[in-house]
C-alpha cells in the first residue's frame, strides 16, 4: 500500500534522531539507489534547513503530498520526533511513521508501520520496513532491485 502511494512522489525524506538518525540516512540511500526516487535522510532537528522548503500538500484531493518517513522510537527523542511529525504534517506532508509505540503516534501519522521494541537495538529494526518499501517501490516501477544502475558491487581502494 505504501509503495503504491509513493509511485507518484518526486522526492521523499526520511527523518530520525538519536539511534534513528543513521537508520534514516541508510533508508533514504537504499530508496534512492534502487528506486531512483530522490530521497534524503535528515536529522529530526534539521527540518528548517531543507525539507520544509520542499513540502507540498496533496493536489486536488489526490495523493501528491510530499511523503516523509519518520523513525519515532519510544525513547528520549520521542517527544521531539512527534513534534517534527506534527510540523511536517501541518505543512501538508504525508507522514509515514515507523515506531515501536504505535499508540504514541496515532495522531501524527497518516500511516504507521509498527516494529518491535528491543532496547538500543530497536532502531536497527526500522531498517527492515525501509528496505521493504524500497524493494516494493522498485518492483512497482518495473526496476530490478538486484541490479541498480551505475552502482558497483565492490569498492576498490587505491
Amino acid at each position: 500500500k505504501i509503495a503504491d502511494q509513493l509511485l507518484s512522489a518526486e522526492h521523499l525524506f526520511v527523518l530520525g534522531r538519536g539511534y534513528g538518525e543513521p537508520i534514516a540516512y541508510e533508508g533514504a540511500l537504499k530508496i534512492k539507489e534502487i528506486t531512483y526516487l530522490h530521497a534524503e535522510g535528515y536529522p529530526g532537528g534539521a527540518l528548517k534547513h531543507g525539507p520544509f522548503a520542499l513540502i507540498e500538500g496533496s493536489k486536488n484531493g489526490k495523493f501528491g503530498a510530499t511523503p516523509i518517513i519518520l523513525i519515532v522510537l519510544d525513547d528520549e527523542h520521542a517527544v521531539f520526533m512527534k513534534t517534527a511529525a506534527e510540523a511536517v504534517r501541518a505543512r501538508g506532508a504525508h507522514t509515514i511513521v515507523i515506531t515501536d509505540n504505535p499508540a504514541m503516534c496515532k495522531n501524527v501519522a497518516d500511516e504507521i508501520i509498527p516494529i518491535p521494541t528491543n532496547g538500543p537495538m530497536t532502531a536497527l529494526l526500522a531498517t527492515i520496513p525501509l528496505q521493504l518499501i524500497a524493494y516494493e517501490l522498485a518492483v512497482r516501477k518495473g526496476i530490478n532491485p538486484d541490479v541498480p544502475r551505475n552502482l558497483a558491487k565492490a569498492v576498490t581502494v587505491d
